[in-house]
């Protein structure tokens, strides 16, 4: 058991290090008065970082979830894990709010809204995992 979970750690933190090199921002730039594909495939290059980014989040949310539980154990202090995961989907919520007003905003014109909301779920999805990073 000890040496399955020493095992798993050192995937995890293997995988965990591999990925912030692996899942390096590639620019998406988008010209001003760019055409119907240009803007396209700016909209399809911010899905690609959208898609790194919440695979970074996720290595680094199951990060914590490893340590919180291994916290859980030894101490017996069950009330932290809870918490952790009600952060984890009220985050998922504000993203989801906080970008949907951006949207709006932007409106009638839909390619111009839905690069909006993907710069803003970028942005919020780096800023999270970026608080996940931080030592506790």
């Amino acid at each position: 058991m000890i040496k399955s979970n020493n095992l798993l750690r050192l995937t995890a933190i293997v995988l965990l290090v591999i990925s912030q090199y692996s899942f390096a921002d590639e620019a998406c730039t988008l010209v001003k008065k760019a055409t119907t594909d240009e803007a396209k495939r700016y909209i399809q290059c911010l899905d690609t970082q959208i898609n790194k980014a919440k695979l970074v989040q996720g290595s680094w949310i199951q990060k914590r979830k490893y340590e919180l539980t291994t916290s859980q154990e030894s101490t017996g202090n069950t009330q932290i894990l809870p918490l952790f995961m009600r952060s984890i989907s009220n985050n998922e919520k504000y993203i989801e709010s906080a970008c949907q007003w951006r949207y709006l905003l932007k409106l009638p014109n839909a390619t111009t809204a839905a690069i909006s909301y993907k710069i803003c779920e970028i942005q919020l999805i780096n800023q999270f995992t970026d608080a996940l990073k931080k030592p506790f």
